[in-house]
């Protein structure tokens, strides 16, 4: 330990010599003591003992500053040139969009710059001149990108919903942004077309009278409910069967086909209109296979007999015929078709 006050009084030579000594030597010392000298000067150093730190007097001579560690070097002091720190060094942080050669704090990196291994980013992330997001595949050799169109009128936010669709569905938008799941171009539940194959396709069920389950089916029930069959009035319902079936429209409250209740089946019919045959005969064979029925004719028909001569026709005659019964060649009265498998929506 070694202070001094630094105040040389008047007095004889040996007693002005060992205070100007301990003056020197407490200055070479630095005031070394684990306490803070007594009488003290602004900008004074203190080789602190009891911290083991170097401190100074601030200018007002009210505090003391901490500069350093004792004994350590460069008191502990970072180097101008290269230096390397230990522990926790602290630095101001920089104002947000500081693009300088000022050093940037943890606290500045977060705030401006995308977490590089995962994290929260906070605020807008703004990607310039149609920059790419991208998403490498499982080892990273190839990406699917994401990226701005060439030229846009005005800025533009697409919000996502809050909750995936069903399969099949699409992303609409409300022609403000809002995105939403959305069935596009679909078919209907309950359609009914016909399938150029065997088999109905993925989403239709063959239109074939089948019970299924209220449940499982549960759209399709909600369409149609028991109209084709009730099934077996709890848990299924039937499906329309149009296995060999024509389908005629619905009527509707029109004066066509009336009476008729939506989805029910008609049996076939015939309507076969009144009309009459006519025909003139100038004359006939006696050999011609006429078996049945009559026919009177008028003045003037002549008959040819079976050696070639003509004799003249009384003014009635008697005539027998056959008349030609419906064919019965097929079992229906058809146009021209083509089988095709008849499907529902589900």
């Amino acid at each position: 330990m070694s202070q001094n006050d630094y105040d040389i009084g008047n007095q004889n030579g040996a007693q002005f010599r060992t205070d100007l000594n301990q003056a020197l030597v407490a200055s070479a010392e630095m005031n070394s003591g684990s306490s803070q000298p007594a009488v003290m000067y602004k900008y004074q150093l203190w080789a602190n003992e009891s911290s083991n730190l170097v401190q100074q007097r601030n200018a007002g001579n009210s505090a003391w500053i901490t500069i350093g560690t004792l004994g350590a070097t460069n008191w502990g002091l970072a180097a101008l040139a290269s230096p390397t720190f230990t522990g926790t060094p602290l630095a101001p942080t920089a104002s947000a969009g500081t693009n300088t050669t000022q050093i940037a704090t943890t606290a500045f990196v977060t705030g401006q710059f995308l977490p590089l291994t995962g994290g929260t980013v906070t605020g807008n992330v703004t990607l310039n001149s149609q920059s790419d997001i991208r998403f490498g595949d499982a080892d990273s050799s190839n990406f699917v990108a994401l990226q701005a169109p060439a030229t846009v009128t005005s800025n533009l936010t697409l919000t996502l919903p809050a909750a995936d669709g069903s399969s099949g569905q699409a992303l609409t938008t409300d022609g403000s942004g809002a995105l939403a799941f959305a069935t596009i171009g679909g078919v209907p539940t309950g359609a009914v077309f016909h399938f150029a194959a065997s088999t109905a396709p993925t989403g239709f069920l063959p239109a074939n009278g089948s019970l299924r389950s209220r449940t499982t089916f549960a759209a399709l029930f909600a369409v149609i409910g028991t109209t084709y069959g009730s099934g077996d009035g709890s848990t299924t319902f039937n499906l329309p069967d149009l296995r060999g079936e024509f389908i005629r429209g619905w009527a509707d409250d029109r004066a066509v086909d009336t009476g008729r209740a939506f989805g029910s089946a008609q049996a076939a019919g015939t309507n076969l209109l009144s009309h009459t045959h006519s025909t003139t005969v100038t004359g006939y064979a006696q050999s011609v296979p006429f078996t049945a029925g009559s026919i009177t004719y008028g003045a003037g028909f002549t008959q040819k007999n079976d050696d070639g001569s003509i004799s003249p026709n009384p003014n009635t005659a008697s005539l027998t015929y056959t008349t030609g019964g419906p064919s019965t060649t097929d079992a229906e009265t058809r146009p021209r078709n083509v089988a095709l498998l008849a499907c529902i929506k589900f």
